[in-house]
């Protein structure tokens, strides 16, 4: 019996050893692993963090908030990447109308301005939101329209005119209407016409200049346009005609104005004033200047800078005498062309080397050597031309001669006009009269 009892004793003692073990290996075996945050390796201290607005570093960038009418005529398309390579400076354009790009520049979301709404410019420097306006270049705004012109304004001298006419036949008009330099234009011209256009006949697009011509295209209308603009949109199939040009009130030009940097720190007044200076500079408005004439025949902009204006002056020659009257006077005298023009003419006719008649308009020789005085020993008359050439003339001949005249030749200087006399006394180009 009792080897049964310590049988089983031993049996339920390896049990628990077993169970015991068993145990222990649970509680012993290690836990699944876990994935611990990363540490970073040790290394130098890292850069400053650097705003995504902010120019790398080195960077030089230019805001410049423009007309649509600069952009759609493919004139800054030229010039932008010339002052670039010239300078390092990136210019972001931001093309919208005159009045919004004014707004920008009061709002101080722009460094500088190319802008043509003389009164609202000149506003604006008076309020000091800019620092310096200066005059760049200027072209005209034409009235176009479909080539059939239902509304009958072809030709028409005054804006005003033309539309009045618009108005009074209800014919369709696409105005820009979105406070731009054109808009503000168009208001004026509707002010003046004492109108406040209105109806289904007049569109108010809210649109650029380029989106306003393709509009008029597409429904035939008219619309007031930049001349540029127009131009440029023709190479791309645009079908409108110039109807309405030449007015004074259709005088268009630009100024360029630097924002001042006092409405926001991070206004580049610097690189601002580095473009004005740039723009106005004579080698860019030769740029300005020759851009669009090789498509077009005629500049889309004419150069009007002060350096510009200055320069042409002193390269302008001098104006001289034209036309002088010299030797047995009682005083010699000496014109130039403007003033002889501005003497009492008269037409003379007389027969060319082909035997046609023509008609002449000038100064009676008697005239201007009545001026002179001659002496009264005087008597002959030599004509002398710009090229040596000369011929005489017995004084008396031409004292009597009532419709001897010294013509305006149309390339500029003089003529000598004696009807009935011989080729000779003919003389081109003359430039004095000596009395002997």
């Amino acid at each position: 019996m009792n080897k049964k009892i310590n049988t089983i004793f031993s049996v339920l003692l390896l049990l628990a050893l077993a169970l015991s073990a068993c145990a222990g290996a649970a509680t012993q075996a290690p836990a699944e692993p876990t994935i611990a945050p990363p540490t970073a390796e040790p290394t130098s201290p890292p850069d400053e963090p650097a705003t995504t607005d902010a120019p790398s570093s080195g960077e030089k960038k230019l805001i410049l908030a423009t007309t649509t009418s600069t952009q759609d005529s493919g004139l800054l398309d030229v010039l932008l990447p010339i002052f670039t390579d010239e300078t390092g400076i990136t210019v972001d354009v931001i093309a919208v109308g005159t009045g919004q790009a004014i707004q920008l520049g009061e709002d101080g979301n722009a460094d500088v301005l190319l802008v043509h709404a003389r009164a609202r410019e000149d506003e604006f420097m008076a309020n000091g939101h800019g620092t310096r306006r200066e005059e760049v270049m200027y072209n005209d705004f034409v009235i176009v329209g479909p080539e059939a012109d239902p509304a009958g304004i072809k030709g028409m001298t005054s804006a005003v005119d033309a539309l009045k006419k618009l108005a009074e036949t209800e014919s369709t008009f696409i105005s820009r209407g979105d406070d731009s330099g054109t808009h503000t234009k168009e208001l004026s011209i509707w002010k003046k016409a004492e109108i406040e256009p209105a109806g289904d006949w007049y569109v108010s697009s809210g649109q650029g200049m380029g989106e306003v011509l393709t509009m008029s295209n597409e429904q035939q209308a008219y619309t007031l346009s930049d001349r540029a603009t127009y131009l440029a949109r023709t190479l791309e199939g645009l079908e409108l005609v110039v109807l309405v040009e030449g007015d004074k009130d259709l005088f268009n030009p630009y100024g360029v104005i630097a924002v001042n940097p006092d409405k926001n720190p991070a206004i580049q007044a610097d690189l601002a004033s580095q473009f004005i200076d740039w723009i106005i500079s004579v080698p860019v408005q030769e740029q300005i200047k020759a851009f669009g004439v090789d498509d077009f025949g005629q500049s889309l902009f004419i150069p009007d800078s002060a350096p510009w204006n200055a320069a042409q002056e002193s390269a302008a020659p001098a104006v001289g005498p034209a036309l002088k009257v010299t030797g047995l006077v009682g005083q010699e005298l000496a014109w130039t062309e403007d003033e002889v023009k501005a003497m009492t003419t008269m037409e003379a006719q007389s027969t060319n080397k082909l035997g046609e008649t023509e008609t002449y308009t000038g100064v009676l020789i008697a005239d201007l050597l009545n001026l002179a005085a001659p002496q009264a020993d005087a008597a002959t008359v030599v004509f002398v031309a710009d090229d040596g050439y000369s011929a005489e003339v017995p004084l008396a001949d031409v004292m009597a001669c009532p419709d001897c005249i010294v013509s305006f030749r149309s390339e500029g200087g003089f003529s000598t006009v004696m009807p009935g006399y011989e080729g000779k006394l003919q003389v081109k180009g003359i430039v004095e009269i000596q009395v002997k």
